[in-house]
């Protein structure tokens, strides 16, 4: 069976356009990006903020928070219930801000300057995150 070569070269541009756009959204941190496997999950993923809970999740995550201008703080909350949970958050530069490994259940504030690139590696959590900027 012979495919047309329009036909071929339409595939082709659409999957060009769907690569070019993965990218650019990994590139402005656009969404989460996740590699983990999340069991009874349920969560929101604002521009400013990020927070879910759930039975299980193991694995990583990643969501880029854009604060406003007046935000001067990320305001963190972790319940732990079992499993183990680390957080990194780098800022605009990439810079490590903030990073700690099992971290039981508690609250907490981290200074910022802007946009904060936030990533989650869990193992076997069962518990919830709450992070939200904040003046």
């Amino acid at each position: 069976m012979k495919r047309k070569p329009k036909a071929l070269r339409s595939a082709l541009v659409i999957a060009a356009a769907v690569a070019v756009w993965i990218i650019t959204a990994n590139f402005l941190g656009i969404g989460t990006m996740r590699s983990a496997i999340r069991i009874g999950y349920t969560g929101t993923d604002g521009w400013r903020s990020w927070s879910a809970s759930y039975l299980t999740l193991d694995g990583k995550l990643k969501h880029t928070i854009r604060p406003k201008d007046t935000h001067e703080t990320l305001h963190v909350e972790i319940v732990t219930e079992s499993g183990s949970i680390s957080l990194e958050m780098k800022d605009k530069n990439g810079t490590v801000i903030f990073e700690q490994d099992a971290i039981e259940t508690s609250t907490f504030d981290v200074k910022i300057s802007g946009k904060v690139v936030v990533l989650i590696e869990a193992d076997h959590h069962k518990g919830s995150f709450a992070i939200a900027a904040v003046e």
